[in-house]
């Protein structure tokens, strides 16, 4: 295993130089069990621990290759300034001392217990530890066969609960991963959040680990698994009582729908424009449905509905100001393009559609997700998929993949004498509208004129 390890001549150095002062150098969590499954690592998150020195003598050494960082010197954690992706720690043992998620006295111990020291680990497959010098894994809780059963499992049912984030990192590890989850962990998750343990999460946690989830290659499994222990986001949770007709979706209800929706989406994400906005899009386009969707299993400007229900619920979840106007702009145009291509309609609804996305989502990127949202659905599709992709390389072709600048604009309005006021952009809006319609500059000008 030792020989498919790739690092740079500088981290070489300085696990030569730990282990000549006395310390013994081990690769621990993520980076380990990576190699383990995919058989090699990309090294962008680095977890180093060190054994047998102390804080102060870890920053000794490291001093001599960088300038040391001392992100969290009491927790015996040091990185370099020349090793940005690189974490150095000593062992430690924490205590849960609060309710929220990094509420845990920390205490640093040089010569502890390997085997204590790698029980404070969430799974068994992130409880693995490398010994570099020796080229040996310390496996002291079967991660390995956890690795080998696909098996997602807590290293102890103890102190697993101590970290309510736990739940999230499980749910995201399982879609990344595609490993099923052990049953009495899933228990413990479900306990856990029925005793509100979750309540006291940062929406930053929960946005990120998200986040984890919808950039996998199978985001279904983790929220999946989130629905079943009842953690998912309310306006997802009630998804699955909103039903829909069976003509049309033959799948059943809406969060049928929606992860199947989410898991063809990961297959394009990667070729859109803003994969991850891509991929919230996907996840979010049809929550509209559970507030406006009738008896008989119509649903009614629920794209509209849609983005009423994230404005209100997910805002504050979602920080990130231009992700937010992208999803929504998903979620409000992501039924546009195919009522366009079946009902024939002309051009000027191709132009609205165009202005409407304008410097938000590319046309490419709605009809890659209008294309998800038709063939998620347990229904044959291909016909009419091929259909849409004629119509719309035709529309592309002739008509453009961008917004038309507008002929007319506020300086033409005060050439005509009218005098800046609230209904400038009401006018400017209709001058725009009679150009997608085929009139030119001239005409505009004398309608408004006349107006």
């Amino acid at each position: 295993m030792k020989s498919n390890y790739r690092f740079p001549s500088l981290v070489k150095n300085i696990f030569k130089d730990i282990d000549e002062n006395g310390g013994k150098v081990f690769l621990v969590g993520g980076i380990v069990r990576d190699m383990l499954v995919y058989g090699n690592v990309d090294y962008h998150d680095v977890d180093i621990e060190v054994y047998g020195l102390t804080v102060e003598q870890l920053e000794n050494i490291l001093s001599e290759y960088g300038h040391v960082i001392c992100i969290g010197k009491s927790f015996g954690i040091l990185k370099l300034d020349n090793l940005p992706n690189y974490d150095f720690a000593l062992p430690r043992t924490e205590i849960k001392v609060g309710k929220n998620h990094q509420d845990f006295k920390i205490k640093v111990d040089k010569d502890l217990d390997f085997k204590i020291a790698a029980s404070r680990r969430d799974l068994t497959i992130n409880a693995l530890m490398y010994e570099i010098k020796t080229d040996k894994i310390h496996d002291y809780f079967h991660g390995i066969e956890d690795l080998n059963k696909r098996t997602l499992r807590m290293v102890n049912e103890k102190t697993f609960p101590e970290d309510p984030l736990r739940v999230l990192r499980l749910a995201q590890f399982a879609s990344r991963l595609d490993f099923c989850i052990e049953p009495k962990t899933k228990k413990i998750c479900k306990e856990m959040v029925s005793k509100g343990l979750l309540n006291n999460l940062s929406n930053e946690r929960v946005f990120n680990e998200y986040n984890k989830i919808l950039l996998s290659n199978h985001p279904s499994v983790g929220l999946t698994f989130l629905k079943e222990v009842k953690a998912i986001l309310p306006c997802l949770d009630v998804l699955s009582k909103t039903m829909q007709r069976l003509d049309y979706h033959p799948e059943g209800n809406v969060w049928n729908h929606t992860i199947l929706v989410t898991d063809l989406a990961a297959l394009c994400s990667q070729k859109t424009t803003n994969p991850l906005g891509f991929m919230w899009g996907a996840l979010l386009h049809d929550i509209g449905k559970a507030l406006v969707t009738t008896k008989e299993g119509h649903a009614p400007n629920h794209n509209e509905a849609g983005v009423e229900i994230f404005n209100k619920e997910l805002k504050n979840l979602i920080p990130d100001k231009k992700l937010q106007k992208y999803i929504k702009t998903i979620i409000l145009y992501h039924m546009h393009l195919m009522n366009m291509v079946r009902n024939g309609a002309k051009d000027y609804s191709y132009f609205k559609i165009l202005k409407g996305i304008d410097g938000i989502v590319s046309i490419e990127d709605l009809i890659l997700i209008t294309k998800c949202d038709k063939l998620g659905r347990y229904k044959d599709e291909h016909e009419n998929i091929n259909h849409f992709d004629f119509v719309m390389k035709e529309k592309m072709t002739q008509l453009g993949t961008v917004a038309k600048l507008p002929l007319v604009n506020g300086n033409d309005l005060k050439l005509l004498g009218i005098e800046q006021s609230s209904r400038y952009q009401k006018l400017l809006d209709w001058a725009y509208d009679l150009q997608l319609r085929g009139h030119n500059k001239e005409s505009i000008l004398k309608m408004i004129k006349g107006r």
